[in-house]
């Protein structure tokens, strides 16, 4: 891709809301924009999540494009890339940048305040911010343990009423779980190889 398209980011205040980490957030909006809008630039080797991801979800142009610029790069490394996913190292930048713009925002009292009261944030970025910021780990400690109280709360009522309704009604406390303990899907963690 050329690059040519400017992806739209998510200001850090437009992604603070309660029940959603806020680095989350801002990453999936901007996953999003990337395949459904401009792709990263110098596309050369896709993990298994974003190819198909793009096969999914991204304009047939755009997933067209990519998918080209993978397979000629294929095609002059002889079949071999040793590169790792473009999608998942502009993730990763993405993420840095960001946590470094949110950790900015925790210095601000009334916003330390404001997320302590009512922020969310998921493990992976709480731990993160609490390296970035050491002295506000009682902070992100506060803030994880009142968001894992209120999703255990969620998941006893889910519970409860999938026991009377016999099918499955999450009501989304089941993606803020699964997003509490291992971050949004799509986003590049430990776990992925590249």
């Amino acid at each position: 891709m050329n690059g040519a398209k400017a992806v739209r980011t998510v200001a850090m205040a437009e992604a603070t809301a309660h029940g959603a980490c806020a680095i989350c957030t801002v990453l999936r909006h901007y996953q999003t924009q990337l395949v459904e809008v401009t792709g990263p630039p110098n596309v050369t080797h896709l993990c298994n999540h974003h190819a198909w991801l793009l096969a999914r979800s991204a304009p047939a142009d755009v997933a067209a494009r990519i998918y080209t610029q993978v397979i000629e790069a294929q095609r002059e490394q002889g079949g071999h890339s040793e590169k790792a996913c473009a999608f998942c190292d502009e993730l990763r930048r993405e993420e840095a940048a960001r946590l470094g713009e949110f950790a900015q925002r925790m210095k601000l009292a009334s916003f330390a305040g404001w997320m302590r009261r009512s922020g969310t944030l998921c493990l992976r970025h709480a731990e993160r911010l609490s390296q970035r910021l050491p002295d506000l780990r009682p902070v992100f400690d506060e803030i994880l343990a009142r968001t894992l109280e209120e999703l255990e709360e969620d998941l006893k009522k889910c519970l409860a009423n999938s026991a009377r309704e016999q099918h499955h009604i999450g009501g989304g406390v089941l993606g803020r779980v699964a997003e509490y303990l291992v971050c949004q899907r799509g986003i590049p963690g430990e776990e992925t190889p590249c």
